[in-house]
């Protein structure tokens, strides 16, 4: 048998069995658009600084996982190429109630990566969100959380916006590894990204999953790390004390565990 039948017939036997193969360096094909129209209406307009990653997709149409990538050369090497953004996707979730709907936004990227080779910070994989709160009586955003490390210190009440999506921009965060801060005045004169112009990734939302068995994959901390510390937080695990962390004393009658 040739060796391109036996990895044709794996992929089939993983795909068909709902075991996720894990890819290495291939450039992942994202999932398709697929996500409700709240989630649609806020999803955020993102730039890249150049000394960083662009966003990819974590899981392909066929069910192969990122592999990501070790630290390089530079913080940037090999993960963002002139186009990678148009292969990348972006991960939703939405808890409304109270008059409140708030809106996770999660991001993917191959390595976080502070300086010049593996020995002065960084790991394979990073997770990074943005929770867009939008007061649901005026259908206005009223609070963007983005992530960085773990905490969400850095809201605004008065983001700056695209209509009706919020501005937010991937970066090095005090000259150590990288997360997402909300834009200011000055980043529409200095987008940085190959666009040239604020960007959106795919979006798939909670529901827009090909499969379930693709979603429990992705949110499971296992895939990404030995630990399973390195994860997305719109699981089930995290996403109420996350929303929690983002709301902070700003979202006044917001309940973080509840739908509805």
């Amino acid at each position: 048998i040739s060796t391109g039948a036996f990895l044709l017939g794996s992929l089939l036997s993983a795909v068909a069995n709902g075991t996720p193969l894990i890819t290495t360096r291939d450039r992942l094909e994202p999932l398709p658009n697929n996500a409700s129209g709240l989630e649609k209406m806020y999803q955020p307009v993102m730039d890249f600084d150049t000394d960083g990653c662009y966003a990819a997709a974590a899981i392909s149409p066929s069910g192969s996982i990122n592999g990501g990538q070790l630290a390089g050369a530079r913080p940037e090497s090999d993960c963002r190429h002139n186009g990678a953004l148009f292969q990348s996707n972006v991960y939703s979730r939405a808890r409304c109630n109270n008059g409140w709907c708030a809106i996770m936004y999660e991001y993917y990227f191959e390595k976080d990566q502070m300086m010049l080779g593996s020995l002065l910070g960084g790991h394979r994989h990073d997770w990074e969100n943005t929770v867009v709160f939008v007061d649901m009586k005026e259908n206005k955003v009223k609070r963007v959380s983005p992530s960085c490390h773990d905490k969400y210190e850095k809201p605004t009440h008065s983001p700056q916006m695209f209509n009706s999506h919020p501005k937010v921009v991937y970066h090095k965060h005090e000259g150590r590894t990288h997360c997402i801060r909300n834009a200011n005045v000055d980043d529409d004169k200095n987008i940085e990204n190959h666009t040239k112009g604020w960007f959106q990734g795919k979006l798939v939302g909670w529901e827009g999953w090909p499969h379930q068995w693709m979603r429990d994959t992705v949110t499971n901390g296992w895939t990404w790390s030995r630990d399973g510390g390195i994860r997305p937080k719109f699981g089930d695990r995290d996403f109420a004390d996350r929303l929690a962390k983002a709301a902070g004393d700003g979202v006044p009658g917001f309940d973080p565990n509840v739908d509805g």
